[in-house]
């Protein structure tokens, strides 16, 4: 059997006392100090949850900003285009105008160049006309009125064909 001795009841009273006395200068400041630490994690968790829903206001914020930034973009740059599809048909068309006036003057010319050339062939003809009938005919042919006709003539011919 057990056999409880008077050392043993002295330490159990001991070890009630010292409980006791570390109950009272121990247990406030351990708990005082436990609950603070309790605290101060609480409140770190607290600042964190509260850090987290701020952090994912301004990411949905932020995602917002650049969807619209980049709508804007897609905007611009469809502006952009149009833009320069607008000044491409102008260009163009600036371009085919300009062609035409060069192209109507370059007939132009043409026309009066060729008009000229007939003119100056159809009065050589006639010189050379008039200097043929007059070494046929044997007398002098040439005087204004026979080298006018003999123009006409030339010019009449060549209308004739042309």
């Amino acid at each position: 059997m057990l056999d409880f001795s008077v050392t043993f009841l002295i330490t159990i009273v001991n070890i009630a006392i010292f409980v006791f006395v570390m109950k009272k200068l121990l247990w406030k400041p351990m708990r005082k100090f436990m609950d603070a630490r309790t605290k101060k994690v609480k409140d770190e968790l607290d600042g964190a949850a509260t850090a987290r829903s701020v952090a994912e206001e301004l990411k949905s914020r932020y995602e917002g900003l650049i969807a619209e930034a980049e709508r804007e973009a897609e905007g611009i740059v469809k502006e952009a285009v149009e833009r320069g599809k607008e000044e491409y048909k102008a260009i163009i068309a600036k371009a085919e105008a300009d062609a035409g006036g060069i192209r109507r003057r370059a007939e132009e010319r043409a026309d009066y160049e060729l008009g000229r050339a007939h003119d100056e062939l159809a009065a050589e003809v006639a010189m050379l006309a008039v200097a043929a009938a007059s070494r046929i005919a044997g007398r002098q042919i040439g005087g204004a009125d026979d080298l006018a006709e003999a123009e006409a003539f030339a010019r009449g011919i060549g209308a004739g064909r042309g």
